[in-house]
């Protein structure tokens, strides 16, 4: 008989994975934590501290975590939200605007939305979340910021 995943969901030894492999080595990010709890787990929700961001900004700047392993390719959605700026951004490998490929990535400043398709270098899921936050905060936060 083989041992069952905690709270029956095989996302949550990915989630730990992203959590301690990346997640928490980030020094711009203060908590992770799951959601709705660590026995559901469907999702990774990490807090950063504002004035480690560049630009820095306010409170509640969050990035959200949904990944689901699958064939030929994982669904996952990583989602950034800053409610002082107003600043939504997101990657996200699903079935939404096919038309930029597999993999695209948007985001969404004052009502105007941008999208483009994005390829990774790598197909291991923490490497795949550390080039996108790589591309978050060296690239979309300077370029999208409000005031940048």
């Amino acid at each position: 008989m083989s041992v069952p995943h905690p709270g029956g969901d095989p996302n949550v030894m990915l989630y730990e994975g992203l959590k301690r492999d990346v997640l928490a080595r980030l020094p711009q990010i203060t908590t992770v934590e799951y959601v709705p709890d660590d026995v559901e787990a469907k999702r990774l929700r990490a807090t950063f501290d504002p004035v480690r961001l560049e630009p820095p900004t306010g409170p509640d700047a969050m990035l959200v975590v949904t990944w689901y392993r699958a064939t030929p390719h994982d669904w996952f959605r990583v989602n950034y939200s800053d409610p002082n700026t107003d600043l939504h951004a997101g990657w996200h490998q699903d079935e939404d605007h096919t038309d930029l490929g597999p993999t695209h990535a948007q985001c969404t400043v004052d009502g105007h939305t941008d999208r483009w398709a994005v390829t990774f270098e790598h197909e291991t899921p923490s490497l795949v979340l550390w080039e996108i936050l790589e591309a978050l905060l060296e690239t979309v936060l300077p370029a999208f910021h409000p005031e940048g």
